[in-house]
């Protein structure tokens, strides 16, 4: 090979190898300066019209306001057990809603969408969604003083559920599709990209699981393609109290909230917790 042709592969190398670096840099640089909405999957929805059981809720937060839905088609007063949802990555709130029909009298649902989601504003975070979620769950307490709370977290949200649930008491915690540590989780995805200097929204959720007391349930999925079953079983192995797993049959990540035998084995779940004595919110 002539050294003209040696020089030329070399020169084309070299820049081929730069533009790689290049990219990664700006990939680095880009989630570093908004993971936040990378993370949460930050963005509006088209509208989602919901019926008259449900009631509106809200609280301004830097940059607009955090929108809610609480669903009671009985009424108020009727309202026996409330599910506190949070929900899963860029998931709107309104639109897992529709899936409400399979609660029976005396259950409700509440659920807020993450800031910058959908109808809310703000920039997502993880210490904003856990206190928004602290916030929502006192104001449910003083709305319906008679009802038993439960939280339900769904693959993203339970992260923020578990740590709700170490700050507060309720009748029962149920986790959809969770892992161990959003970090842990994502440096299987994203395996050249230096998380562990870069992700500051971590959800170590072994961590936060030594505060919890509610009695608790995990759902799985029969294939999940985005929380592997090793990172959830990572979660139930340090859980400090007794758990119960179980996984929904025909169901992936994606579809679990969507499946009729899902919503009977949360009500199965929540009907049989007993309400521990209540710590001030």
């Amino acid at each position: 090979m002539q050294p003209k042709t040696q020089a030329k592969i070399a020169r084309i190398a070299l820049s081929a190898s730069a533009a790689a670096i290049g990219s990664l840099a700006a990939y680095w640089t880009l989630l570093a300066t908004r993971q936040g909405h990378i993370l949460f999957n930050a963005r509006k929805l088209p509208v989602v019209h919901l019926s008259d059981d449900f009631s509106t809720y809200s609280h301004p937060v830097p940059g607009g306001m955090v929108r809610g839905y609480v669903y009671h088609p009985q009424g108020e007063d009727a309202l026996q057990d409330l599910f506190i949802y949070f929900a899963g990555r860029g998931e709107d709130v309104r639109a897992t809603a529709q899936m409400l029909h399979w609660l029976p009298e005396g259950f409700g649902f509440a659920a807020l969408n993450y800031r910058g989601v959908a109808d809310s504003q703000g920039a997502p975070s993880e210490i904003a969604s856990v206190a928004d979620a602290a916030q929502f769950a006192s104001h449910l307490r003083r709305a319906f003083p008679q009802a038993r709370l439960h939280v339900v977290g769904r693959s993203l949200g339970t992260g923020v559920a578990i740590q709700l649930v170490a700050r507060q008491e309720f009748a029962s915690l149920q986790l959809i599709t969770p892992y161990d540590s959003l970090l842990e989780v994502a440096k299987k995805r994203f395996p050249l990209v230096p998380l562990s200097l870069l992700l500051r929204h971590r959800f170590n959720s072994i961590e936060h699981s030594k505060e919890v007391a509610a009695k608790t349930q995990v759902l799985l999925a029969a294939k999940d393609d985005v929380v592997p079953h090793e990172r959830s079983e990572k979660l139930i192995a340090a859980w400090p109290t007794p758990v119960s797993v179980q996984t929904v049959s025909n169901s992936d990540h994606h579809n679990i909230t969507g499946l009729e035998e899902t919503w009977l084995m949360l009500v199965d779940f929540a009907l049989t917790a007993v309400l521990p004595e209540t710590k001030a919110a």
